[in-house]
This record gives C-alpha cells, sequence and structure tokens, in this order.
C-alpha cells in the first residue's frame, strides 16, 4: 500500500470511529438513558398498579360484606314479628294464630299475655294459649309454627289427653316472640 491509499484508509478509519462516537454520544446514550427512565417509570407505574388492584380488591370485598349484612338484615327483620311495643307485638301473634285456629277449625278455649322476659339483652314478649284439638291439629299447628317464619318459639308444651271428647287432646303453649327495638343500621 502506498502512502495515499494509507492516509485516506487511516482518515476514512478516523471519520469512521468519529461517526461512530457522534452516534455514541448524540443518538445512542440518550436512547438508553430514556430506555432507563422508562424502565423506572414502568416499574413505578406497575407498582402503583398493583396497590390500586389490590385496594380495590379490598373496597370491593367489603361492599359484598356489606351488601351481604344487609341482606342477612333483611333476612332477620322479614322473620321479626312487626309491632311498636310488647302488646302489639303480642296482639299480632294473637291474630296470626287466630286465623290459623279458625281455618283449621281447632278451638281457643284460652288466651293470656304473661310477663314479659328476656333473651340475651331483648325483650320477648310471652303468651299462653289452651286449645282443644285433636292429634292431627296438633301436629298441623305445631307445623304452622315451624312453617310461620317468624321469631316464635314455643317455651313449654303440655299435652293431656282425654278419652271421652270429641277433640280428645288438651293443649296448653307458652309462646315467646322476640321484639326488637331501635335497631341502628350503618349504611
Amino acid at each position: 500500500m502506498n502512502r495515499k491509499n494509507r492516509r485516506q484508509w487511516v482518515l476514512g478509519s478516523a471519520l469512521l470511529g468519529v461517526c461512530l462516537l457522534v452516534w455514541w454520544v448524540q443518538i445512542y446514550s440518550p436512547l438508553q438513558d430514556r430506555l432507563e427512565e422508562s424502565s423506572v417509570d414502568l416499574d413505578t407505574a406497575m407498582q402503583q398498579h398493583e396497590r390500586l388492584v389490590r385496594r380495590l380488591t379490598r373496597l370491593s370485598d367489603g361492599e359484598q360484606d356489606n351488601a351481604k349484612n344487609r341482606d342477612e338484615l333483611d333476612y332477620f327483620s322479614n322473620l321479626m314479628v312487626e309491632g311498636q311495643s310488647l302488646e302489639e307485638i303480642n296482639a299480632i301473634t294473637q291474630l296470626l294464630l287466630q286465623e290459623f285456629l279458625e281455618k283449621h277449625e281447632i278451638s281457643l278455649d284460652a288466651y293470656k299475655e304473661l310477663a314479659p322476659s328476656k333473651w340475651r339483652q331483648y325483650d320477648l314478649g310471652r303468651v299462653e294459649l289452651r286449645l282443644n284439638t285433636t292429634t292431627q291439629g296438633l301436629s298441623d299447628f305445631l307445623e304452622f309454627l315451624e312453617a310461620l317464619k317468624k321469631v316464635i318459639r314455643i317455651e313449654r308444651l303440655t299435652v293431656n289427653y282425654r278419652r271421652r271428647k270429641e277433640n280428645g287432646l288438651q293443649v296448653s303453649l307458652h309462646l315467646a316472640t322476640l321484639f326488637v327495638e331501635d335497631v341502628d343500621v350503618i349504611e
């Protein structure tokens, strides 16, 4: 190689090196910096997204719990005999029972309100019924109380059999009805 070719080759290599250096400084290095910044921003955004997804999940679980609690409250509210006082609860209970007894030809001999009692911190309205009925009538009455879907429980049940009477069973029942006053609901 002669001198001229060598000089052209050295100048061409130097020019190529300078171009490569300019490309590195002006284009590649800034793009690399922006890529690193974008990567950091992406990581930050992903972490924030994960936090928001967890928060949304937690809040939607809370909303589902609230909806479940409202459904349970509605269900239990429907079980209550509606009334503003123990006396009104007892009267409504008596009406419910009398309607059934009339339809099933069970004779109600006596109805008596008893002194209220407590279940936990809640009041119970109590009544006593004395009935004359047949075995089938008693069975129907107990099935009615079971299917009534109200908070009424049998506290005492006494059955006496009388052989010579048409309605051979004399039944004495003590029924208690739950009364809850001023239920606060958080909406």
